[in-house]
């Protein structure tokens, strides 16, 4: 008896089963609602409705929402060929990644032995402190 509690059961002679809401009829339901189609006699098809760049695009915007600092875009480009994007990724991206990736790693290694000289430094002060306080007597 010294396990979890548990609430006592009592019956409820009420009860009926999981609550739903009543359905009273609607004499006036038609069923669900269908859009009316309407003639639009102004109405013109465009073909050039969904041509973005008519004229050629010369600009490229971007939305970005970034959790840490640091992202770096370059050598960007806007095609639909496969074949052309894979050899600019040639002559561009993997020219430079593994160079990249050397100095980023020797900067997250740089931070973190900075981070634990001054975790050391902390430490001695408060060595420091103690000393300055008269010991453990407090």
């Amino acid at each position: 008896d010294d396990g979890e509690w548990e609430p006592p059961m009592v019956d409820n002679p009420e009860y009926k089963g999981p609550w739903k809401p009543k359905m009273i009829d609607n004499p006036d339901y038609k069923g669900p609602w269908v859009h009316p189609m309407i003639p639009n006699p102004e109405y013109e098809y465009d073909e050039n409705m969904y041509a973005v760049c008519k004229d050629g695009c010369t600009h490229v915007g971007f939305e970005l929402w970034q959790v840490k600092a640091g992202t770096l875009f370059d050598d960007i480009i806007v095609t639909d060929s496969l074949e052309e994007a894979q050899k600019f990724a040639e002559e561009t991206f993997f020219k430079k990644k593994d160079a990249e990736k050397e100095m980023f790693d020797a900067a997250q290694k740089k931070d973190r032995e900075e981070a634990e000289a001054a975790m050391a430094d902390e430490e001695m002060d408060m060595d420091d402190m103690e000393d300055f306080m008269g010991g453990d007597e407090f």
